[in-house]
């Protein structure tokens, strides 16, 4: 089916190609922030791990600098530009910025605009004295030049074996990685030098020369309790899995890996729950914990909430990203102390 759907991956390449390239020759108008910026995005459609490499680089920028997050706020219910606060919901700002904010929001403003270079502006505005902008997932969003380019590839579907869309999940060409300052490779398993400099010198055919290859991978810790009272979810218990994430698979293999799986009620990215679903969960799970995600805990939550959910099923389970060398946090302070502080 991959071969029938060839002409129309064609045809997408080559507008989105043909797009770069007016943005390239300076057809289309592009805006550059007073502000330094830092994108995280990624070739591919969703699950790279964006929102958990932003919330890295908030812990190993925000004690020297003034951050702050930019998203598009995707989900959203709301247009034009905002700034996630305590009252604010998923609807409003979308499920990830309300994740970033729940754990940022009193050090780190988190705003939304689906024009970034609209959002630059008004930060610039409201808050002149911020120093560095995270922006989310702007990779295909030409309009704007970050001062540094963070392209983000999964391990289970490197960029290079993969086909633009709908043949493959590419947005883009795999050319298109030649904007990217630095390379991430996320969620790696253990992998030998020799592994590494496989992957490396795949990626080297598509990115400038010399542009700098990391490797990173997910650190889960004990899942978190919807009471406070109760305990944390023990490893090896049985429980039922509940997501709307872009790769549902990665979340239920890392599950597999640490419980016993009863079941996974796995919906679309960025899904809206319901009322209805979170009975059905507690009723299909024959009362053994139910985990989900932290992306999907902040739209989960308030509905438990208000249902006065009294069974202290649920439980999200929270997860870090680590590098396996010091080498990407060198790279970045050196990057942004060379910008900023001159």
């Amino acid at each position: 089916m991959k071969w029938v759907l060839w002409p129309f991956s064609l045809l997408y390449g080559l507008i989105t190609s043909l797009r770069n390239y007016a943005y390239d020759k300076g057809v289309k108008k592009v805006y550059r922030s007073s502000i330094y910026t830092i994108n995280i995005g990624n070739l591919t459609v969703g699950g790279t791990g964006k929102t958990p490499h932003i919330e890295y680089l908030v812990r190993l920028l925000n004690s020297h600098f003034q951050v702050a997050i930019l998203s598009r706020g995707y989900g959203r219910k709301t247009k034009g530009f905002g700034q996630a606060s305590n009252s604010s919901t998923a609807n409003e700002i979308g499920d990830e910025p309300l994740q970033l904010y729940g754990k940022f929001g009193d050090k780190v403003p988190v705003y939304v605009c689906e024009k970034r270079a609209q959002g630059l502006q008004e930060i610039e505005l409201r808050t002149p004295d911020t120093q560095i902008i995270l922006l989310d997932d702007a990779f295909q969003h030409r309009a704007i030049l970050p001062n540094l380019n963070l392209l983000l590839t999964d391990y289970g579907r490197l960029f290079y074996n993969d086909h633009i869309l709908p043949m493959g999940l590419l947005r883009e060409s795999k050319q298109g990685a030649k904007r990217a300052n630095a390379v991430i490779v996320t969620k790696c398993p253990e992998l030998t030098k020799e592994d590494k400099s496989q992957i490396i010198k795949e990626i080297h055919r598509y990115t400038q020369p010399n542009t700098p290859i990391f490797f990173s991978t997910f650190d889960y810790a004990l899942p978190i309790p919807y009471f406070d009272s109760n305990p944390h979810l023990e490893y090896n218990s049985t429980c039922w899995l509940v997501s709307g994430i872009a790769q549902p698979r990665t979340f239920e293999q890392a599950a597999s890996d640490f419980f016993t799986l009863k079941g996974h009620s796995a919906m679309g990215d960025h899904h809206a729950f319901t009322e209805e679903e979170v009975r059905k969960w507690a009723k299909i799970s024959e009362d053994n914990p139910i985990l989900t995600t932290e992306k999907d805990w902040v739209k989960i939550k308030p509905i438990l909430v208000k249902l006065s959910f009294m069974k202290p099923q649920f439980y999200y389970w929270p997860v870090q990203v680590k590098f396996d060398t010091n080498d990407f946090d060198n790279f970045i302070l050196t990057e942004v102390k060379q910008r900023i502080l001159v």
